[in-house]
C-alpha cells in the first residue's frame, strides 16, 4: 500500500531571493542546506507575518499539524546553517504558486507573466532571455532524492584555493571568494 500523495502547500508568490550565505567568517564555506519553498513560507507567514499556525495553515491549504511539522523543520534548518556555517539554499518542494512565476538568471529578479502575454520571452527588469520557470522545478527533487552531475563538486578560488560546495543552477564563476573577492572556478576532478 503507498502513502497519500501530499498535498500542494500553497504560496502567493516565491522567494525574491535564492538563498542566504555566512558572512565574515575565518574558516569558510563549509557546504549548503536545502530550505524548501514551504518551510520558508511557513516562516514568513508564522513570524514575519506574525498569523498563528492555524492561519498560516489555512493560506498554505494545509492542516496546522502539517504547518506544525514543516515550520519546525524550517527552524532547525536555519538553526544548523547558522551554528554549521552552511549557505541556505531555497528551492524545491510540493508548493503551488498563485500563477507562472519566473525568475531571470542575469538580474536574480522574479515576476510574473502578463496576463495579456502568452509567452514570455526576456525579463522585464533587464532584457535577459536567461529566465527560467519557477513552477517547473517544483516537486522533482523528491523522486528518490537523486543527485544530478551539476549538484556535486566545489567552486574554487584560483587566486587563495579556497574551496565551497557547488551550488546546482549557479555557476561557480558567480560566485565570489568570501576570502579575497575573486570569481570562482570549477573543480577539475
Amino acid at each position: 500500500m503507498s502513502p497519500r500523495p501530499k498535498r500542494f502547500r500553497m504560496m502567493h508568490h516565491p522567494p525574491v531571493v535564492r538563498g542566504f550565505r555566512p558572512y565574515g567568517s575565518s574558516t569558510g564555506l563549509t557546504g549548503n542546506i536545502k530550505l524548501l519553498f514551504e518551510e520558508y513560507e511557513a516562516v514568513k507567514l508564522a513570524d514575519y507575518e506574525n498569523l498563528s499556525q492555524l492561519e498560516a495553515a489555512k493560506r498554505m491549504n494545509i492542516s496546522r499539524p502539517t504547518f506544525t511539522r514543516i515550520y519546525d523543520k524550517a527552524r532547525k534548518k536555519i538553526a544548523q546553517a547558522f551554528i554549521e556555517n552552511l549557505t541556505i539554499v531555497i528551492d524545491g518542494g510540493n508548493v503551488q504558486f498563485e500563477g507562472e512565476w519566473f525568475r531571470c538568471l542575469n538580474c536574480n529578479s522574479t515576476f510574473k507573466v502578463p496576463k495579456t502575454e502568452n509567452e514570455l520571452t526576456e525579463c522585464p527588469i533587464c532584457h535577459s532571455k536567461k529566465i527560467v520557470n519557477i513552477n517547473s522545478n517544483i516537486g522533482r527533487e523528491k523522486e528518490y532524492n537523486i543527485k544530478r552531475r551539476g549538484d556535486t563538486g566545489f567552486c574554487v578560488c584560483i587566486n587563495c584555493g579556497m574551496k565551497i560546495s557547488h551550488q546546482a543552477g549557479i555557476p561557480c564563476r558567480n560566485v565570489i571568494c568570501p576570502n579575497c573577492g575573486m570569481n570562482m572556478r570549477r573543480e577539475i576532478l
